[in-house]
């Protein structure tokens, strides 16, 4: 399990990154793009465990061809980084805890995933709805940062979990 200490230094590493982006483009605007695409993703997070955000029923199901399509779009290495052990305590999170049952490890698996799956599809279209406001009213710059970054911190895990849950679909639907 990762010390406090790992988890800290893994914070400031990306926060480090973040303003050595900004220093290289010699702007402010990358980590204004990151704050709009990563920003309301705890808000959506507090609101879908109230109860209050759900997947409309149209993208319960998963189809068969979105894993296929997702894995040539590269969700695989999204993959890799958020499976570690240090990925949700780098957001705040404990490490889950371990199930005792398969069904058990399915049912929280299938809620994580609609769940981080809610949050980010909200936020990528609350994100996209500012990168077109800012392209309407000229600037560029800052829109395709936010496309970007929408892209990579909230298209690509939405991707991500539609993954998991075909795959809980056909495990459920093979048991």
């Amino acid at each position: 399990m990762p010390t406090p200490f790992t988890v800290w230094g893994l914070r400031i590493l990306c926060a480090a990154g973040i303003v050595l982006v900004c220093v290289l483009v010699k702007s402010g605007t990358p980590a204004l793009a990151f704050s709009i695409v990563w920003g309301p993703n705890g808000l959506f997070l507090a609101a879908y465990l109230r109860g209050a955000l759900q997947l409309p029923r149209f993208l319960e199901p998963v189809k068969p061809i979105e894993p296929v399509l997702y894995r040539w779009a590269g969700v695989g290495l999204v993959k890799r980084v958020v499976e570690t052990p240090h990925w949700p305590m780098l957001n705040g999170f404990d490490p889950p805890p371990r199930l005792r049952n398969r069904r058990e490890f399915l049912d929280r698996t299938e809620l994580t995933a609609k769940g981080a799956e809610i949050c980010h599809a909200w936020t990528f279209v609350v994100a996209l709805l500012v990168a077109l406001f800012c392209l309407a009213i000229g600037r560029q710059s800052l829109a395709f940062w936010i496309l970007g970054l929408n892209l990579l911190f909230n298209g690509y895990p939405v991707m991500l979990q539609r993954t998991h849950r075909w795959r809980i679909q056909k495990v459920r639907a093979n048991a």
